[in-house]
Order: structure tokens, then sequence, then C-alpha cells
């Protein structure tokens, strides 16, 4: 019976994350070919490859973590703290669309919620090293928070641009960011920044889900050392 909803549990989590994986391909391509002047902006064709390459490598991650040999206790913590920094990061692109907020105010939001972001990625380090005793296993949990997180929250993202594409747009007008790239097309800036975001989101999410599962992963067994001392 254990070793079923062991297996089960892998099962729903490889179907449902490579098909979150998969919307945000389609949403991306569809996107792109809603709006062909896209595809006629300097350098434009990079912003799509390097978000395609990295939710491609993200299904590479998801099939190897989901695999039999991939420890439960690390999967059911870092999908639950996964999710958790999954709700916090969608409720901060909605203050920073449609807040209104200053320039000053928008960075310490921006602060506060990494913050809180990294603060989960913490915590489940720590929970699965304060149960497992294993510093490896906190980071990898902390990796598969990270994983959770940044795969929903960048199909989310993406979604915006067929349901909040106005918004968006209005939030842009001015944007240092479009100044640089030279484009006189803020439609096309919009789309193309989008998935410059989501490429970020996935690279940095990753980077800091495996730092800062490692420092919880530390704490734990720092505290707990102590604690038998």
């Amino acid at each position: 019976m254990a070793l079923q909803q062991h297996q089960t549990l892998h099962v729903i989590l490889r179907l449902t994350l490579l098909s979150v994986i998969a919307a945000s391909t389609v949403m991306a391509i569809i996107a792109t070919l809603m709006y062909p002047p896209l595809l006629t902006m300097p350098n434009s064709t990079s912003y799509i490859l390097k978000l395609v390459i990295m939710l491609l490598f993200y299904g590479i991650l998801v099939l190897r973590a989901t695999s039999p040999a991939t420890d439960q206790t690390i999967l059911r913590v870092g999908t639950l703290f996964g999710l958790a920094a999954c709700i916090l990061e969608i409720v901060h692109i909605l203050v920073e669309n449609f807040g209104h907020l200053n320039a000053r105010t928008e960075t310490i939001s921006t602060g506060i919620f990494m913050a809180g972001l990294f603060i989960l990625f913490a915590l489940s380090g720590y929970v699965v090293t304060r149960d497992k005793g294993n510093i490896a296993s906190g980071m990898w949990c902390g990796s598969w928070s990270a994983v959770v997180c940044m795969l929903i929250v960048i199909t989310y993202g993406l979604s915006q641009l067929f349901w909040s594409f106005e918004t968006m747009e209005k939030h842009n007008v001015g944007n240092p960011d479009f100044i640089r790239t030279g484009w006189s097309d803020l439609h096309a800036f919009v789309i193309a920044d989008i998935f410059e975001a989501g490429f970020k989101i996935l690279f940095v999410g990753l980077v800091a889900g495996m730092i800062f599962g490692c420092c919880g992963a530390v704490a734990a067994k720092l505290l707990f050392k102590k604690i038998k001392v």
C-alpha cells in the first residue's frame, strides 16, 4: 500500500508539472504567432529561444526528480513549500501590475516578497534535514520547491498576455528596458519582456532554491547538533 502511494505521488507530480510546462510552451508560441511583428524586432528570437530552452531543461529536471528513486519526503515537503511560494509570488505579480505603486514602494515591495520566497525555500530544506539529518536532502528539497513554484508562476505570467495585456502595456510605458532595446514597438516589447522575465525567473529561482535550501539544511543540522549536546 505504501509503495503504491509512493508511486502515485511521483506520477501525479510528473504529469501535472509536464502539463504545466507544455501549457507554458504553447502559450509562448501562440503569443508569438498572434503578433508577427515581434519577429521583426532586433534579437527578438533570442527572447523566445532562451525561454523555450529553459522550459525544456525544467522538463528534464521534472522527469529526473519524479523517478521512483527520489525520496517521497523530499517531493512531498518540497511541493508543499513550492505551492506556498507560488501563491506568494503570484500575489507579488498582482500587486506589481494592479497596485499602482510608485518606484520606491515597488522596489521595497519586491524586496519583501523576494525575502518571503527565500525563507520558504530555506524552510523546506530545514524541514527535510530535520527529519532526514542530511544536508544534501535539504538542498534538493529547496531546489524542488523552486521548480514547483517557478513553473506555476511562469505559466501564470504567460497567461497574462491573453487576459491582462493592456494593463501590462500601460505598466511598461516609459520602461527604461524598452528604451534600451531601441525598439519602436511597445506591443512587441511587452511580449518579449514577459519571455525574458520567465527565463530569469526559471534560472534565478532554481539557483535560489538550491542556495537557500542548503542554508536551511545547514541551520537544521547546527540547531539539532546543539540540542543533542
